[in-house]
This record gives structure tokens, sequence and C-alpha cells, in this order.
């Protein structure tokens, strides 16, 4: 029987990568259950916004310049940019969140899948304190970039592993980002290179859908595609927004890095194994069995 993921050990930048994956394999049915009955509704008003969004677009391209009403159409779009823009960062922010929370529950028992109920229970006590730490990132990298933008880049992985340490050792915002800079000294680079090659794939994994629609929105006025626009632009808005369950990839991955540095700074894993040794709860049907 395969053993599952160690959470709390050493790994180099590919191990981080690879096991990002084998996690989300492992724990695909489970986890993408909590995803999508947690965030469902807001992926559902996503997908709304984003119909409205590309409609909007398709009506001003399409309306003949000399007839444009300069003051009302500009309006109705940026205003529907804008709705749809704050939508999509609370459903990125709500599926990251449900993704730490799972991968606390699965800490917490032992590498065990967890349950729906925990996992709601876990968004739940972590909602508003994330929310109120996911603002105080955001003024934070603001202020960082407009001051310089070399400290606003360096402050991105630092702010990334913020949230995974709030929500893993329910710690405060200020703990959370004390550590966050001493787990990242000396290894700035690994978690820059694991956020980067992340959200490069679930970039193009929402290009591969964000072209299509695009075109069709643009060339609705070129081709003969007006009967057919508005239901092809709704299929590839709902397509374009379930590919944001991708963003489960990146939690996975700066969870990992939280771990390995964890581990290198604190030995916390291997602090948590010997505690265990000679206990009774020490499951030692987990090993694997011995060949003679």
């Amino acid at each position: 029987m395969k053993q599952p993921i160690e959470l709390r050990r050493l790994r180099d930048f590919g191990q981080i990568i690879n096991d990002s994956f084998t996690f989300l394999r492992e724990n695909f049915k489970p986890l993408f259950k909590a995803l999508f009955i947690i965030c469902g509704f807001f992926i559902l008003v996503s997908t709304v916004t984003t119909v409205f969004t590309y409609m909007n677009i398709s009506t001003v391209i399409n309306i003949n310049l000399n007839s444009y009403d300069a003051q009302s159409r500009p309006l109705e779009y940026f205003a529907t940019a804008l709705v749809g823009a704050f939508i999509l960062l609370l459903t990125q922010a709500f599926i990251h969140l449900v993704t730490l929370c799972y991968i606390s529950v699965y800490l917490q028992k032992n590498n065990t899948t967890p349950t729906l109920a925990e996992v709601w229970g876990y968004f739940r006590f972590y909602f508003f304190r994330v929310l109120g730490s996911g603002i105080l990132i955001f003024f934070m990298l603001v202020i960082a970039t407009m001051l310089c933008v070399i400290p606003g880049i360096y402050m991105i992985p630092v702010s990334y592993l913020i949230i995974p340490i709030i929500v893993i050792e329910n710690s405060s915002f200020s703990y959370a980002f004390n550590k966050s800079f001493r787990l990242i000294k000396n290894n700035w680079w690994l978690v820059f290179g694991v956020i980067f090659i992340m959200s490069l794939i679930v970039g193009v994994a929402g290009s591969i859908v964000s072209i299509p629609i695009t075109l069709i929105t643009v060339g609705s006025k070129f081709l003969t595609l007006k009967s057919f626009s508005l239901p092809l632009i709704i299929i590839f808005s709902v397509l374009k927004n379930i590919i944001l369950l991708a963003y489960v990839l990146p939690g996975i991955a700066v969870c990992l890095c939280y771990f390995n540095l964890a581990e290198e700074k604190d030995g916390t894993g291997l602090l948590d194994r010997i505690g265990k040794l000679g206990t009774a709860n020490d499951d030692q049907t987990n090993l694997p069995a011995e060949e003679f």
C-alpha cells in the first residue's frame, strides 16, 4: 500500500514541484469536493460577471463609432470589469484558503484525508483572520512597491508564507510576519522559483481558455459568429472560471515550501517524530513491512 506524503520534511526545488502534483493527485476527489462546495457560489458569480464583461467588450467593439455614447458605455464597461476583477480576486483567495485548511487538517490527522465538515470548520474559523491579514499584505506590497520596486519584489515570497503560517500554526499576523522573514532568509530564490513556476503553469492553463474567448469576442464583428457568440462566450466563461481551481497548485506548493523551511530552521517534523517514539499513539502500522 502506497504511503501518504509526509508533509514535514526537507525537500529541494524539484521535490517541492513533484510532491505538489503528487499531493494533488492523491487528494484530488476530497480536495475538489471541498473546493466546489465551499467556493462553488463564488465560481458561479465569477462566471456570470465574466460573461457580462466579455459581452460589454463585444458591444463596445460592434458599436458604430459615430453613434458611440462616450459617457454611458465606458462607465458600464469599467464598472462591470471592476466588479468582475474583485469577484475573481475573492474567488482565488477562497480557493487558496480552502487548500490551506485542507492541508492543515490533513496534517493534524496524521496524513489522513479530512472530511468536508472539518475543512469547513477550519475555513469558518480562519476566514476573518485571513481576510484581515490579506488586506494588510496587499497594502504592505503596495507601499513596498511605491517606495522602490526591488523591496516590493522581495516581499512577494515573504507575503506568500504569511497566510500558511497563520492557518497551520494558528498564529497571529505579527507572529507569522516575523517568522516568514526568518524562514525566507537564505531561501528567497527557492520560494520565488516555486511561486514563479506554479504561477506560470496556472497562467498557461488560464490562457488556453482566455485566448479563444477573447478571439470570439473581438472576431464577432468581422466573422459570422453573431448567432453563436453568446453561447460560446458562456461556455468558455464557465471553463475559464473552473480553471481557477488550478490555483490549488500554488497553494500546495507554498505549503510544502513552508514545511521544508520550517524543517530546515526548526526541525519541527523531526522533533514531532521523536516525541511520538515509544508512545501508545505511535502508529507502527503506517511503516512499510520489513523485508528479509
